[in-house]
């Protein structure tokens, strides 16, 4: 889809660790495609656990019910997502150093950014690798082609993980409480994994293109 107007802009907020960001990402990928360069598409860091402990047995018995959950979406790459994570033994205490991963993978191109993205998404939630430590953070930018000097002096700064809080701060400010969270032309926070074509209809909406039928709690207007 060409437009000759200025493009809209949506922000993803995104956990690595969070099978319905994974899926979201699936379906995302789709409208990616599908409206090129309408669209302008900002990807942000919203860690789930953001401070540096163990979960409690309360907190994994919540996150595997996330993912039983979530393996019965309809995506067939819904059926490989694992409880292994969370259940084998070396669970990730934080998400922050995952994410300072991807803003590190991110100074070299939003297309080295998304690259990694995927790596350690399928390593963490379909493998139940660890990936918050710093050991497989670098197998993995590693085995994407990332520049390892340059991204290696990026994710031991303590830079990159004041931005991850900081992020996390304006995020809460904006009202997001969760993810996937998709900020849609400013106007539409939509909460949650939704149907591809719910997201499709929401940026058609705002590009001008449809009207939207008002509707209850399936989404919030951005103030």
């Amino acid at each position: 889809m060409k437009t000759l107007h200025k493009p809209l802009q949506i922000t993803v907020y995104q956990d690595v660790l969070c099978s319905w960001c994974y899926l979201a990402d699936l379906r995302l990928d789709v409208l990616r495609q599908e409206f090129g360069e309408a669209v302008r598409w900002s990807v942000r860091p919203y860690p789930l656990r953001l401070h540096d402990v163990l979960p409690t047995e309360r907190e994994v018995r919540g996150l595997v019910e996330e993912v039983k959950r979530a393996q019965r979406e309809a995506e067939p790459t819904a059926a490989l997502l694992s409880t292994d994570l969370w259940l084998g033994g070396d669970p990730p205490r934080s998400s922050v150093p995952a994410l300072a991963a991807l803003e590190a993978a991110r100074l070299q191109g939003p297309q080295a950014r998304a690259f990694l993205a995927r790596s350690m998404q399928r390593a963490a939630l379909e493998q139940g690798v660890n990936v918050s430590r710093s050991d497989v953070v670098f197998e993995l930018a590693s085995r994407v082609g990332l520049s390892m000097n340059q991204f290696s002096a990026a994710f031991r700064s303590e830079e990159t993980r004041r931005l991850i809080h900081d992020e996390h701060r304006l995020a809460n400010s904006r009202g997001v409480r969760g993810v996937p969270t998709l900020v849609i032309g400013g106007r539409w926070m939509l909460c949650g994994l939704r149907e591809l074509t719910e997201y499709r209809e929401h940026i058609l909406a705002c590009l001008g293109k449809v009207t939207l039928p008002r509707s209850g709690s399936a989404e919030r207007l951005v103030h």
